[in-house]
């Protein structure tokens, strides 16, 4: 209302050209009292982009430096510009509303450009291509990321805040649907697989996590799965379970402890949600021979500032499984990596790691994988063996440049069993995506792993999503001494588009090469996947 009384009086004006605002405070209402600092892009007569980047000015494109003003209005992506900047903050000073012919310097309404005393920034730069264009491997400029741009925007519903406690309730499901292809051989050694050809519920996940306010704080973290891998959509979904539980504190400015029901620090493949890899699925050395999570105490934290991350820990779910301590593996790990090269852009970086796991095989060891897709039986099996020990070592290499990501993994698992002739297993995988939309896979330095591709601008926000481009490779051999398990190799392609940040549709093309039984057989499977989230 104060807008429109304002702008009422000045309803003629010229038409608005198509214009990039820099360094400009979006006054902060409602629950969202602090201002943003942004820019603002108007294109055909309408908001195009609201980003705290730097918001690139294309071909007859004016920009305009709004020196620091506070900008009043309604900026939803697409509609007609109806807003104002003024010079100094009115929510600091009523009297900056009160008379504002003196504080307004810039003014739409209407499609019209009401009032402009802006000062044009000349020598703009052509819009640097990213997209689809040239490859940019040593010089990168992302896209500009969208910010959410109601003014009216709320504390989120799912999330609680109280003097001793915060937290956030959370939720995803993954809906997948694949498609196989079997050739003689490969139904001689698995059978036929169409009974694998339908629509599953891969995960549906929930859970809460959030801090416990005191002095030096407690980090929780609570999530529940449901299960129904290996069902259809019209039968039971009982598999439900506790899948993480713990408590994390700060022992000092760069260490942490962590325990409950946790992640093994063993590889960037675990450390990695699933979501956010190249493939639907971890590779089958993951799969096999790295168990996800496991009860026990975690020890990490950074060095060398941060460019050095490392964790340790021992785990053994007497706890939480039956039996007493001695009747359970206990299992001691640790991981470091290192970054050796950061550019000074942070779009560049080399990233090297180290893991070992040493279990001490009290319940006896088994390992073995599905080829790579979440409702299928395993392609290769030890089959249960009893061993006295076994020593896992895993080397990881990682490189980024922009919108570039590799990464390649390799695990030496060595078992001593003699009964069985001490059977040596290995696998490795090398992967590489390439985002088409041009975002860039973050980097998080306290855990040594890559994120998620981000998303500049969601589709409720005048966007394409993002969208990426991946490719993986992978082997395993669990052929050593007297175990027979089988040798696989897996070679997948995978298109993902985020249309947001809580909603993923990717399509999977997998063909593997199995060597067991004395036979060797191929598969070829395509796999669609759709993902919600509440986050």
């Amino acid at each position: 209302l104060i807008l429109a009384a304002i702008l009422a009086p000045r309803a003629n004006g010229e038409e608005i050209p198509d214009l990039v605002i820099r360094n400009v405070y979006i006054i902060g209402t409602g629950s969202q009292t602090e201002h943003t600092f942004a820019n603002v892009q108007i294109a055909g007569n309408k908001i195009k982009l609201v980003s705290k980047d730097t918001i690139p000015a294309q071909e007859n494109t004016k920009v305009l430096d709004a020196n620091n003003g506070y900008l009043l209005g309604n900026l939803t992506i697409g509609s007609d510009p109806r807003f104002m900047i003024l010079s100094d903050d009115p929510t600091a000073d009523l009297n900056v509303l009160l008379d504002s012919k003196q504080f307004v310097v810039f003014a739409v309404d209407n499609g019209q450009l009401v009032v402009n005393r802006l000062q044009q920034v000349l020598g703009e730069p052509d819009y640097p291509s990213t997209r689809l264009g040239r490859p940019r491997w040593l010089a990168y400029e992302p896209p500009p990321f969208a910010i959410p741009t109601s003014i009216e925007a709320s504390r989120k519903w799912n999330a609680f805040r109280t003097k001793y406690v915060n937290g956030l309730f959370f939720s995803a499901i993954a809906l997948d649907r694949q498609w196989i292809s079997q050739d003689t051989e490969s139904r001689t050694q698995f059978g036929d697989l169409g009974d694998f050809e339908r629509g599953t519920i891969r995960a549906w996940r929930f859970g809460f996590a959030g801090k416990v306010n005191f002095d030096n704080p407690w980090i929780y973290n609570v999530t529940f799965t449901w299960n129904p891998f290996d069902r259809g959509f019209d039968e039971d979904l009982n598999e439900f379970q506790f899948i993480d539980y713990g408590l994390s504190v700060a022992a000092s400015k760069n260490v942490t402890v962590s325990i409950g029901n946790i992640k093994e620090p063993i590889n960037m493949e675990r450390t990695m949600s699933l979501l956010d890899l190249a493939a639907h699925e971890r590779s089958a050395t993951a799969d096999a021979m790295l168990p996800t999570r496991n009860f026990g105490l975690v020890v990490s934290g950074t060095a060398a500032d941060q460019r050095v991350s490392w964790a340790g820990g021992l785990f053994n779910d007497w706890l939480v499984d039956s039996g007493s301590l001695d009747d359970n593996a206990t299992v001691a790990i640790g991981r470091v990596t290192w970054l050796p090269f950061f550019s000074e852009d942070k779009s560049n970086l080399f990233h090297v790691g180290l893991g070992v796991r040493y279990s001490d095989a009290e319940e006896g060891l088994q390992y073995g994988a599905r080829p790579e897709m979440g409702s299928a039986p395993r392609f290769v099996d030890t089959g249960f063996f009893e061993a006295d020990s076994s020593t896992l070592y895993n080397l990881e290499a990682g490189w980024r440049s922009g919108p570039y990501w590799l990464l390649a993994e390799y695990t030496d698992n060595r078992v001593d069993a003699q009964d069985v002739g001490n059977p040596r297993f290995s696998g490795y995988h090398i992967s590489g995506t390439w985002s088409l939309s041009g975002e860039m896979r973050p980097y998080r330095k306290p855990s040594g792993a890559f994120s998620g591709l981000p998303v500049a601008q969601n589709v409720n926000q005048g966007g394409w999503g993002a969208w990426e481009l991946g490719l993986r490779f992978s082997s395993i051999d669990l052929t050593d001494g007297d175990i027979d398990g089988g040798e696989m190799d897996a070679l997948t392609a995978q298109l993902a588009w985020w249309a947001t940040k809580n909603m993923l549709v990717s399509l999977n093309y997998r063909r593997t090469w199995t060597d067991r039984f004395g036979i060797d057989g191929e598969m070829d499977a395509m796999s669609m996947r759709v993902a919600l989230f509440l986050q």
